[in-house]
Parts: C-alpha cells; sequence; structure tokens
C-alpha cells in the first residue's frame, strides 16, 4: 500500500513537472494533454485518472507551489529585530523560494489571465509578503528601531527591488554582473541607511 502511494505522488509530480516545463517552452495551449503525457512517460489516461483534465493539473500545480505558508513561517522563526540582520534574512529566504518556484513564477507571468488560480496564487504571495513587511515595519517603529515611515511604501518598495532582481538575472541567465550575495550586502544596506 505504501508503495501505491509513493507511485502516485511520483506520478503526479512527474505530469506536474512536464506541465510546468511544456507551458513555459510552447504556452499554455500548445502544452496538450497529449505532450504532457510523453514528457512525463505516463500514458494520457493516467493524466485524466489523477487530474481530471489539464486544467486540473494547474490547480494542484497552484496547491503545490504556492509558498505563502513558508513566508509566514520565516517570520515566526527567524526575525531578531535588528534591521539589517532581518532584511539580508528575509532576500535570502526570498530567494531560496523564488529560485524553487521559478517554472511556476516564469508560467504565472506568460500566461497571466489564462488561469484566475494562478492568478490569483501570484497575487497572494505579493500581498502576504506585504503585509508582514508592513507589519514588520510597523512594530520596529513601536520599538523605535527605525524612523518613522510610511510602512507600505517601505514594504512595498523592498519587495520591487527584490523581484526586479530577480527578474534581472532570469533575464539574463547570469550572476557574473551582480552576484546574489553582492546585491543583498549593496541594496539592503542602501535600504536601511533610509530607514534610520
Amino acid at each position: 500500500m505504501l508503495g501505491d502511494v509513493y507511485l502516485t505522488k511520483s506520478t503526479r509530480d512527474k505530469i506536474m513537472e512536464a506541465t510546468l516545463e511544456l507551458a513555459n517552452e510552447k504556452g499554455y495551449r500548445g502544452a496538450t494533454t497529449k505532450k504532457i503525457a510523453d514528457r512525463a512517460g505516463v500514458n494520457e489516461v493516467t493524466i485524466f485518472r489523477h487530474f481530471g483534465s489539464k486544467k486540473g493539473i494547474v490547480e494542484a500545480i497552484v496547491e503545490k507551489y504556492g509558498y505563502v505558508a513558508e513566508l509566514e513561517e520565516t517570520f515566526r522563526k527567524k526575525i531578531t529585530w535588528d534591521i539589517e540582520t532581518d532584511l539580508k534574512m528575509l532576500v535570502r529566504e526570498y530567494f531560496q523560494l523564488v529560485e524553487k518556484k521559478r517554472h511556476v513564477i516564469l508560467l504565472s507571468i506568460k500566461e497571466a489571465g489564462t488561469f484566475p488560480e494562478l492568478d490569483a496564487l501570484m497575487n497572494r504571495i505579493p500581498e502576504t509578503y506585504i503585509a508582514l513587511l508592513v507589519s514588520y515595519f510597523k512594530t520596529m517603529i513601536d520599538k523605535q528601531k527605525i524612523k518613522r515611515i510610511d510602512p507600505i511604501a517601505a514594504a512595498t518598495n523592498f519587495i520591487f527591488m527584490n523581484f526586479g532582481y530577480f527578474m534581472l538575472q532570469t533575464r539574463m541567465q547570469t550572476d557574473d554582473l551582480y552576484p546574489l550575495d553582492t546585491f543583498i550586502e549593496r541594496n539592503v544596506e542602501l535600504f536601511v541607511q533610509s530607514l534610520r
């Protein structure tokens, strides 16, 4: 029985990964269930048995690749209330998360408007991140660890800075121009100067 559960999960994962790969290469319409089945190494009937439809695969991808809970967990467990330490940690955590979710993020950009479920997931991520950062900045203001700022503007700018770097690195596909560690050190230091 345990072997069957493992096999099912493995098969589902292969189908989801094949869907992401094909949708990123050919777009959603070009990623037919036949091509997905071929890429995943399964029979097309297996797709319908596990997911019901191609839309069902995308819904499973949304469920699997959402990382709102991981962001919330990071804020709960790793905040030290030292602004520079915290922001550098948050950038590192953010990039670990987006790197793991790169395919689904790129798919959501490429296929914006095609899947309300995927759009909702991708909207929830920055909304949650902004809400967590706003709460963090408000607490830091209350603790008098940073000056009185507009916490929403600060949170939004912080996220734009990080997502912009992610998109630049994705587009250029090189770390040579501005390595992540350099980006984190220099940009967080500059950002923190505006908060003190």
